[in-house]
């Protein structure tokens, strides 16, 4: 549903149309970023002066930066999305903390269980799958979502000038420069496949993107 407005009032329009895959759209969003992350060399951002080495012009750093966000935060996202897309409607998960058992419903799992626990414990019951954790993939997904959390979780270091001895988050986007994080989240999707076996974008990855 959309409102526009003319004459002063609004008027409501109804609009029908079919239900994207938000998995889909966060890997097409995170396979994007990287097309533009890859095609940049990070050391040709700095150039060379007498006293050491600084971009004279901060833009194409910057959008450099903002895409290697972008890269990570949607690869994350996206496997985030598939793990409570595919959990079936009728599954229930036992929760147990400190003793004590709790039947969960699908929403109650979506909302209070973990990615983490989604993926290792949720996802193999539910699609009848081995874990994929001290897996390759598992290990993949977990370098993303270090940096993703250090992204949304911007700590005082990566605020403040600082040297060499700090690790910025900065720093640790320009030296991931070759990281596919988008082939380990569709990687890690594809770990679970009963449920994405005839899924049509799982299997037209990696995607076209149109050059500039």
């Amino acid at each position: 549903m959309a409102t526009s407005e003319r004459l002063g009032r609004k008027k409501t329009i109804v609009v029908s149309f079919g239900l994207p895959s938000g998995p889909a759209l966060f890997l097409h969003l995170a396979y994007r970023a990287f097309s533009q992350v890859r095609r940049v060399d990070p050391q040709g951002l700095f150039d060379m002066h007498p006293q050491g080495r600084w971009p004279d012009r901060q833009g194409p750093l910057f959008d450099y930066l903002e895409n290697c966000m972008a890269h990570a935060v949607f690869s994350f996202t996206a496997i985030e999305a598939f793990a409570n897309e595919v959990i079936p409607d009728a599954f229930t998960y036992t929760l147990q903390r400190e003793g004590k058992k709790e039947t969960l419903l699908k929403p109650d799992i979506e909302r209070r269980i973990n990615l983490d626990e989604k993926l290792d414990k949720v996802l193999p019951a539910a699609l009848s799958v081995s874990s994929p954790k001290n897996k390759k993939v598992w290990e993949e997904y977990r370098a993303i979502k270090r940096i993703r959390n250090r992204l949304i979780h911007l700590k005082s270091v990566d605020r403040k000038p600082s040297g060499p001895e700090d690790e910025t988050i900065w720093g640790a986007l320009l030296k991931a420069h070759g990281e596919a994080w988008c082939d380990s989240a569709h990687a890690m999707i594809g770990h679970f496949k009963p449920a994405v076996h005839n899924r049509r974008w799982y299997g037209k990855y990696p995607f076209e993107i149109a050059k500039p």
